[in-house]
């Protein structure tokens, strides 16, 4: 039995961070990582454009100017935003501009349209301009060439205008990992199928899909599997060139039925670690093979949630090269609830918010899925301690949508 850090350093070790990629329309990379820099091949704006409306003149047309001292300027022209029009500047001459618009060469100012008279064939203007004034020149948002985007950025939604902005409508991004569940026992049954007198649903399976589906991972397959080491491997053989890493449930531990050890084994996987000391979920165990990673969790609900939050969430980070997706820890001060002495490290199930750490006298037990769904957090209980209200613990909120 190891640690649980010295069982992550061992598992995201031997992950190889993914490098293949795929061209997307920008709508469909969001939230996906990009796979190269991006620069900007045009300035934005591209043209020099009006912040206000109100009318295009030379600076040095206003000098002096003021309610007192209103200064007269011809109308050249008006334009609107979308609209070109090029007249020549000539002295004490204006053009009529609404916010967006170009303003035409020679001019280098715009004055507020409510410091004039709002004239429409002459203009009198009441305040002196400074050059620049109102003015968005070229490339006042980005420049051309400027570096926008580095590769390995989570494309959001800022990131998604600017690429519009450009005109960039595609971008290169990495290829999202793909991930496979088998669950397995011959006590499983498919949703489709009546439950029987001693059936059992998958629902492990299918919180754990939920949750990579939250993530906007692509779950390939779900499989329920016979504890049977012979249709075991045949799956897994025939399954494991259609995913990036492999989750199973079950049959870990040391019961008459726990063969998924043995099987890897004969198979020629790699075991990384087996039994780690937490609980629950102790029996955990991670194998490479074929390259791929293969994560098998308890099969008891709650201990394979606590098994997936802990694992898969830094072995996804290192998949991807996104060390955001892994789970942190945070410190609060438990409100209500208390916790007796625990032998082993035990994570805890939990309801965090303004007022502290609630921990709730509902069922903690390994095999109580139900209670997820009153959490969003879990709490670190470190061996040989109590948790009673005011005491500060360590907590890891649930990696969800």
């Amino acid at each position: 039995m190891i640690e649980l850090e010295e069982a992550l350093d061992l598992l995201v070790n031997s992950v190889k961070t993914n490098t293949k990629t795929e061209k997307l329309d920008i709508l469909s990379a969001f939230g996906r990582i990009c796979a190269k820099d991006v620069t900007a091949g045009i300035p934005v704006p591209h043209f020099p454009k009006s912040a206000m409306d109100g009318y295009a003149v030379r600076s040095q047309d206003t000098k002096g100017a003021s309610m007192e001292n209103a200064i007269c300027f011809q109308i050249a022209g008006e334009i609107c935003a979308g609209d070109y029009l090029s007249p020549a500047a000539e002295p004490f001459t204006a053009v009529r501009v609404m916010t967006g618009g170009i303003v035409p060469d020679g001019y280098d100012c715009v004055i507020r349209q409510e410091d004039t008279d709002y004239g429409q064939e002459q203009a009198e203007v009441y305040v002196e301009a400074k050059p620049w004034e109102n003015y968005c020149r070229i490339g006042e948002d980005i420049e051309a060439g400027r570096h926008i985007i580095s590769r390995g950025t989570r494309l959001r939604s800022g990131h998604i205008g600017i690429l519009a902005s450009l005109g960039i409508a595609e971008v290169m991004v990495f290829k999202t990992p793909k991930v496979g569940i088998i669950s397995t026992g011959n006590e499983l049954v498919p949703l489709n199928r009546p439950i029987g007198k001693v059936g059992v649903y998958p629902s492990s399976a299918y919180t754990i899909a939920a949750r990579l589906k939250a993530k906007g991972i692509e779950v390939p397959f779900m499989e329920i599997c016979a504890d049977d080491s012979k249709i075991f491997s045949d799956m897994l053989d025939e399954k494991i060139n259609q995913a990036d890493l492999i989750i199973t449930t079950g049959a870990i531990s040391v019961g008459k039925k726990d063969f998924l050890p043995e099987a890897l084994e004969k198979m020629g996987a790699e075991r990384l670690f087996q039994r780690v000391n937490m609980r629950p979920g102790t029996p955990v165990m991670a194998s490479r093979y074929k390259e791929k990673i293969i994560l098998s969790l308890s099969g008891y609900p709650f201990a394979a949630m606590v098994n997936f939050q802990m694992f898969f969430w830094p072995v996804l980070a290192r998949l991807v090269g996104d060390d955001s997706l892994s789970w942190k820890k945070t410190k609060n001060v438990v409100a209500e609830g208390s916790i007796k002495v625990s032998k082993k490290r035990r994570f805890l199930q939990a309801f965090t918010d303004e007022d502290g750490v609630h921990i709730y006298d509902r069922n903690q037990h390994s095999s109580v899925l139900s209670e997820i769904i009153h959490s969003n957090c879990i709490i670190d209980q470190k061996q040989g301690t109590g948790i009673s209200p005011g005491d500060t613990v360590d907590i890891i909120y649930w990696s969800e949508e």
